[in-house]
């Protein structure tokens, strides 16, 4: 479901949705009133704007984004999520939020190309959490992800065996990974495994043995 009152963001996005999961039914929805019928569809994806009117005819409004973003994240649906909008700093106050989310969840600004949006978009679709650079915080590893690193790294259990140790779901254990990426500064590069440059930097920063 792709939620923005802007005519030319939907003529973008939804084709570019429609050629990459050409199987896949997409809903539109220009103000919160109408997309709150909508989600009781269901829907696998959300991509939101955080300015939005809350009813057809209506101004946009940031509040009102940010207050429907906020009920979709409490709410037991727990799509995943892309926030697509041209101010994306607000979502610092979701930060807890977010990060305890259990659907995947992204966001960018609207200015990016339409293939990052698309990469994104793979990303929350996996379960995975992502935040650009501007609001997330490095210095911080919490205590949970350095058991994840501890668990792979010196006692070389799978994902799923760590999943099943620290009595969390599989999604959980992949969305720790993203964010020790993350924190740590790891990005993908061509001819390098991920896991490995994660566990190098680890090592050098001494986060573990």
């Amino acid at each position: 479901m792709v939620i923005d009152d802007h005519e030319a963001i939907l003529e973008g996005t939804v084709p570019a949705l429609k050629r990459t999961y050409p199987s896949s039914e997409i809903l539109t929805a220009k103000d919160v009133q109408t997309a709150q019928m909508q989600l009781s569809y269901h829907p696998t994806l959300v991509i939101i704007d955080l300015s939005l009117p809350a009813k057809p005819h209506a101004p946009a409004s940031p509040e009102v984004g940010m207050q429907f973003l906020k009920t979709i994240i409490e709410s037991k649906l727990a799509p995943n999520i892309l926030v697509l909008s041209t101010n994306i700093k607000p979502l610092i106050q979701l930060k807890p939020m977010i990060n305890s989310y259990e659907g995947g969840f992204a966001a960018m600004d609207k200015s990016l190309p339409i293939q990052e949006m698309l990469r994104l978009i793979d990303l929350a679709l996996r379960g995975s959490i992502y935040l650009p650079p501007q609001l997330r915080s490095r210095s911080e590893f919490d205590r949970k992800w350095l058991e994840v690193l501890t668990l792979k790294f010196q006692e070389g259990l799978t994902d799923k065996a760590i999943a099943e140790r620290m009595q969390l779901s599989d999604r959980t254990i992949r969305n720790y990974w993203v964010r020790l990426q993350d924190a740590l500064g790891v990005y993908d590069e061509p001819d390098k495994e991920l896991r490995i440059q994660i566990e190098i930097t680890a090592r050098k920063l001494g986060l573990i043995n």
